[in-house]
Parts: structure tokens; sequence; C-alpha cells
């Protein structure tokens, strides 16, 4: 028998909150209603039951006495921290889960799968009107593919849009009504933040590296063999995680370049185990046994990254030790699975083999151009559940995390939390409906364009730092195939005000990619006698871009301020170009 929420209009049955419930389920209850009337346009009562009185139909939201009276059967007090039950019976439909986010999750799924709503940006909500809503017959009981779950794109740090995507990451303004996050001290290299050598190198210079015969600070790390530093660091990490009561991870990692310890002690064990991470991997070890007792809560990261990224030999972590593993020297046009990506594919296959918890730092634009087509776009499903199939419980995907305005920044930001929620969803499906419900009648003229991007790149090797001259798929043909379809692109929506300012930031990339290439794409057209494209000169076209970049959008939208990661502004971007 179906569920009747709405008649043509009209609500059918209440939203039940109960007593006891935690702010995350409180406001569940508060999105549940606001969303299901921007779909059916009827208002819907939210009402506080107790098992005493129970309405004799209703919306049942989170794990209190009502939910546990009539669904007896749901072992709410084993549901994990993000779990989450869909259920119907009778006249009565469960959303509920764990503590302190399932709830809220259970709400936001409900909503995008039977109610179609879909997050795309901060700025931009799909909702389909349907006045009356039916419900068949639904049990759904799940937890999200990977425990810790970050998109790490500008967009995605609104905390409405994380939690209406069941994203749970340390960046997002994600509080106490969204059930929090997963929080991290320190986050990432982190050997100088705990032991800063301009307070400690004078006194302790054994406690850094030695290189070369000498000790040092400056591009090095810590010698983590040394017993006095690592007591040292065992006391550091107690006093900051006891200051920080609400962490579940600190990062014990190394500083973001070379420089490891060649000590007798540290080469020692980074001999034995074939890698520098082995002496790195030791002292973490050895700090989180000390204080696993203490803070059974917390686990203790470290990298495998760059130097450190070969897994042990013998040496495994600890169950509260995660291995953060980084992907940083792959090639993102085709799959981390491909034969151009064999040497990340066997590390992560070997951690996976050794760590109870790994986690990965995967790259998902290029830090030297934010705005410059970058056409990993379909092989992010692949990446995905390749992660997922090898064990990693926590994912990171690092875009452009300082501005608006990158590629396919809120493309890239929404399917990757579709697919960290569940990887073996259709990534191309999502691909399609993303750009269908973002772009409108413009996504069939956008979606040509990434496929020729995606096919120009698909034997070329693109790193994350890749510049333009190394970039076969900003070639005359490629760029001139991309502007004629983005230009159809705007005129699809011309009469579509929201969704043209979409395509125009959208179409910004194609732009940049003739501007950063002027002088070699104009002497490939002379050479090729082809027509020149994008404008009469490169101040107008430079112009015209950056007017755009600058304007004022929608609310939740901020203009450009960064072209890459070393905080290039738009303004500096235009400037350079007309510079001798």
């Amino acid at each position: 028998m179906s569920l009747v929420i709405a008649d043509r209009g009209r609500a059918r049955m209440p939203i039940l909150t109960q007593e006891g419930a935690i702010p995350a389920e409180v406001y569940a209850s508060e999105e549940l209603a606001h969303w299901l009337q921007q779909m059916t346009g009827a208002p819907f009562e939210r009402v506080v039951a107790s098992h005493e009185s129970i309405p004799p139909a209703g919306i049942v939201v989170g794990q209190g006495s009502v939910a546990r009276k009539l669904f007896p059967e749901v072992p709410f007090d084993r549901l994990g921290a993000e779990e989450i039950v869909i259920l119907s019976k009778g006249r009565y439909l469960l959303l509920a889960g764990g503590r302190p986010r399932g709830t809220l999750y259970a709400v936001y799924q409900f909503l995008q799968r039977y109610g179609g709503i879909r997050w795309f940006a901060p700025w931009a909500t799909l909702v389909p009107k349907r006045r009356t809503f039916r419900l068949n017959p639904v049990r759904v009981q799940e937890s999200p593919a990977f425990e810790y779950r970050e998109p790490f794109w500008y967009p995605a740090f609104d905390g409405d849009w994380a939690a209406r995507n069941c994203v749970n990451g340390h960046r997002p303004s994600l509080t106490e009504k969204h059930g929090g996050k997963v929080e991290y001290v320190g986050f990432v290299h982190t050997f100088y933040w705990l032991v800063p050598p301009e307070q400690y190198f004078e006194k302790h210079p054994e406690w850094y590296s030695l290189i070369d015969g000498k000790r040092q600070w400056e591009k090095a790390q810590l010698c983590c063999t040394n017993p006095q530093l690592r007591e040292f660091l065992v006391e550091r990490v107690r006093q900051i995680l006891r200051e920080n009561p609400q962490a579940q991870i600190i990062s014990i990692s190394q500083n973001d370049w070379k420089g490891a310890c060649q000590c007798d002690a540290c080469r020692a064990i980074d001999e034995r185990e074939g890698t520098p991470c082995g002496s790195v991997l030791d002292m973490v070890n050895y700090i989180a046994e000390r204080l696993e007792k203490e803070f059974p809560h917390v686990a203790f990261d470290t990298l495998a990254y760059w130097y450190t990224r070969k897994p042990t030999r013998t040496l495994r972590p600890r169950p509260n030790v995660i291995i953060r593993l980084c992907s940083i020297e792959c090639s993102f046009a085709q799959p981390l699975e491909h034969p151009m990506n064999k040497d990340f594919a066997d590390d992560i296959r070997g951690w996976s083999e050794r760590s109870q918890r790994l986690y990965v730092w995967d790259y998902t634009t290029n830090f030297n151009h934010y705005i410059l087509p970058h056409p990993n776009y379909f092989v992010l499903g692949a990446n995905v559940r390749f992660f997922h199939r090898h064990g990693v419980r926590g994912l990171f995907e690092q875009g452009a995390y300082q501005s608006h305005g990158a590629e396919m920044a809120e493309l890239r930001a929404w399917v990757l939390a579709q697919l960290m929620w569940n990887p073996y969803q259709d990534d191309g499906k999502l691909i399609d409906e993303f750009l269908k419900g973002y772009y409108g009648a413009a996504a069939p003229h956008i979606k040509r364009a990434m496929g020729r991007f995606a096919e120009r790149a698909k034997d070329s090797r693109m790193g994350c730092f890749i510049q333009p001259k190394d970039a076969p798929y900003l070639d005359l043909e490629t760029l001139t195939y991309a502007e004629q379809n983005w230009e159809r692109a705007e005129q699809a929506v011309r009469h579509d005000p929201e969704r043209l300012w979409r395509v125009q930031i959208g179409r910004l990339p194609i732009w940049y990619a003739w501007l950063v290439k002027w002088e070699s794409l104009q002497e490939e057209a002379r050479q090729k006698g082809k027509g020149w494209a994008p404008a009469p000169s490169r101040k107008a076209l430079a112009q015209r871009w950056l007017e755009r970049a600058l304007a004022p959008g929608p609310q939740g939208w901020t203009p450009i301020t960064h072209v890459n990661e070393w905080g290039t502004t738009p303004q500096k971007f235009v400037e350079s170009l007309e510079a001798p």
C-alpha cells in the first residue's frame, strides 16, 4: 500500500518529532517540512509526539520513543553514527539513523531519492513540483561507503550544501544542527606546528633532520627515532587533544618538502622497511600506543606522500593510526588503474594490505591554473570505486579551495559527494543529471565540449600542476570546438537569466585558455590557414573575461579571487598578459 504524503497541494500526514531529540534531529524535521512544502506547496505540521499519544499517521523523524514503539524491528541502539533507515509501515514513514548525523542524512537521502530534490550548488537547488506525493513501500538501511568524505572544492564549504549532500569533512561550515563533522586537529604537514624550530632547534638540534652530516631545520623534517623527541611529542599531542576534546583525528605528518633524517637510527628503519615512511610510521605508532587509552576515540594520522608514499615491508600501522596516501604524482586524464599510474596503484594495494584505516588524498584540479579546462570529468567515478574496492575508508578530493570560479567546480563537488556516499552509482548519469539540472538547455553543448577535451587528453600525461604548453587538449581545433559549443550554450539559455549567468561563468575557462596560449594559437592558426575564433584582440577578450570574473552573482556566490593556488588575482592575471 502506498503512502500519501501530500494530495493536490494538501499535507496528508504530520511530521512527528520526539522528546529527547538532539539538535540535528530537530533540524532534520525542520528541513523535511521546508523541502516538502517547496515540493508540494503544502505546509506540513511538525508535532512533538510521545509513545503515549501517537497520531494515526505521520512521518517519524529520529530514533525516540515513538520510533521505537512503531518500529520495534529497527536496531536503533546498534545503528552506526551515519547509518540511515528509511522504512514505511502502515500509515507511517520512519526517517531515522544513528547519532549524530544519521537521521539528518536519512531525511536528505529520502528527499533526494524519492522527491528528486538536488542541491547542486549553494545557489542552485532543483525542486521538482509535485502537488501529489505518493510513496510506494520502502525499506532502506545503509551506511555511506566512506567514513570520511570531503570534496575539497570551494562551493562545498557551505555548511548547508555539505550536510544536504551528506558530506562530513573537516573544512565545511558544519555546526551542531548539521550533526557536526569529522574534526581534525592540525590536518596536514604538522611536524613544525608540533615542534616549531624557532622555539626548539637551538636547544635541541638533534630533534631535527641530519642531512649530509649536519643537523638542520630548513627544508628538513624531524628525527623520528630520537627518544627525547618522541617523549616530547607524546606530551605535546596529549596537551593538544585535551585542549580540543572535539577532535577525532590528529595529524602527525611530514612537512611539505623532502629532507628526511639520515641519522643511523632513522636510516636503519627506512632501509629495513624499504621506504622513508618507515621511521615516520614507527614514531606515529609509538605516540598512538602511548595515548590510545586516554583518547580511545582519536585516530593518529600520517601521510604516505611523495618520498614516503611506498608501503612499509613489515611495519604495520596500529589500528588507531590512519595512513593518508596521496596521488600527487599521477596522471589524472586516465583512471588510477591505468598502466600510466601503475606505481600508485601498486602502492594503494600495498597499503590496503597493511593498514586498517587507509585514507586517500586525491587531486582533482590544476593548481597552477584553476580556471583552465582540466578534463578528468569522466575518470572520477572509476577512481572512487577503485579506492573503495581497496579498502579506503576516508576520501579527500582536493580541488580549487580558495575561490569560486574554477573550471567545473560545482559539477565535480556534487558528483564526488554522490560517489562518496555510494561509489557504485553510474557516474556518467550523475554528470548528465548535473549538466541538465544546472545548465538546462545549454547542457548538450557543454557536454560535447567536455567530451572533446577528454578525448583529446586521454593519451596524455595530465598532472595536477600541468602547464598550458604541455596540454595537447588545448590545441586550436579543440578550443575552437569548445568555443563554438559554449557560444551555442549561451544562446540556448539567453532567455533564462539564472542559467545564462551559470553558462557565462562556465565559459571563463575557455577564454582563459585562449588568453594564456594566445601567441601559440595564433601561430597555429596561421600555419594551418584557420580562422580566428575568440576575439579581435587579446586585450578585448581579457577585458570581457575580467568583467565576468569580477561581476556579482547569486546569493552564495562571491566573485573570483584566485586563478591559481599561489594567489594570483584576476586583475593581476590580466595585467600579466600585457607585460613585455
